[in-house]
């Protein structure tokens, strides 16, 4: 155990008071005492004043942090940042969202790694590297969200779909996402491709053939079926300033209205054909209108229409 001694400068007259500590000396068979000067007393109040060594040592340790190291899981985020930047994506959701785009990188980064809610990104964000650096709390993710703007958010698919569309085909399909949500002016009931007797969301989407990347999406209402949703896409498309495109879409979306929509806008397209046409035919099939809007293969159980 440590105790104190105290030593006077009989030069100085001051007193200095040190630790001593005793141990024993295996070699000398014997007890040592092993002394640290702690500084000089104070003989007025009886206090320490720590000598010149002693202070520095105190006031480092006053001005370092709390936590001086700490571990965070990297991989995922260099492969996810060197992705991003390849790909475009990084360059344009700092140049839509200057101020935010960091955080929103982040969010990214937890969607890929763990595809859980936003709510629960904080121990994720205190645990592995991330493009912000700052801890996701729920609170923060909260105030994140209504920054990205409807304003932003066309910005950026307008620049990434003409990224998108410069060497490469879309293919369009629709999604629905079944909700107990009662507050949401999407959710309605329609045609549940799961099955489920719950009203649900449609989720437009077209993303690149080649590249196999999102390239737009579009919110719709669930009672509104695939047909329909055709003609409101391209008009959105024409909003953003896209250029025509080459759609391969399956046979849900084939209409007389929508063929003339797609032709009109000069858009190239592959689309599937329900085989109860009348003006397409098999091999072994004869038909009463050998002239179909434009030329139609027949496949092994669907026909296609395209246009190049």
């Amino acid at each position: 155990m440590a105790s104190r001694a105290y030593h006077r400068n009989r030069k100085t007259g001051a007193t200095y008071v040190y630790s001593v500590q005793s141990y024993w000396d295996k070699e000398k068979k014997a007890p040592r005492n092993r002394q640290v000067c702690l500084g000089r007393l104070d003989e007025a109040t009886g206090e320490v004043i720590p000598s010149r060594r002693k202070r520095k040592i105190a006031e480092r340790a006053a001005a370092a942090p709390g936590v001086t190291a700490n571990a965070r899981v990297a991989g995922p985020c260099l492969l996810l940042d060197r992705l991003a930047e390849e790909t475009g994506l990084a360059g344009l959701v700092r140049r839509c969202f200057p101020e935010i785009h960091a955080e929103m990188m982040s969010l990214v980064h937890f969607i890929v790694q763990k595809g859980l809610p936003l709510s629960r990104s904080e121990p994720w964000s205190a645990g592995h590297l991330h493009p912000s650096e700052k801890l996701l709390a729920s609170q923060r993710v909260s105030e994140l969200l209504p920054r990205i703007t409807e304003d932003g958010r066309q910005r950026f698919l307008s620049l990434w779909l003409a990224k998108m569309t410069e060497d490469d085909y879309l293919c369009y399909d629709i999604t629905s996402v079944s909700s107990y949500a009662r507050g949401n002016e999407y959710v309605k009931y329609g045609y549940n491709r799961d099955g489920e007797h719950l009203p649900q969301i449609n989720l437009a989407m077209l993303f690149g053939q080649k590249s196999r990347l999102p390239a737009y999406y579009r919110r719709m209402q669930g009672n509104i079926s695939d047909v329909a949703t055709l003609r409101t896409t391209m008009k959105a498309l024409d909003f953003l300033g896209g250029k025509p495109a080459h759609f391969i879409l399956d046979r849900g979306f084939y209409s007389e209205a929508n063929v003339g929509e797609l032709l009109e806008r000069r858009h190239h397209f592959t689309v599937g054909v329900p085989t109860g046409r009348k003006w397409w035919r098999r091999p072994s099939t004869a038909i009463t209108n050998p002239s179909p809007p434009r030329s139609a293969t027949a496949g092994s159980t669907t026909p296609s229409l395209s246009t190049s």
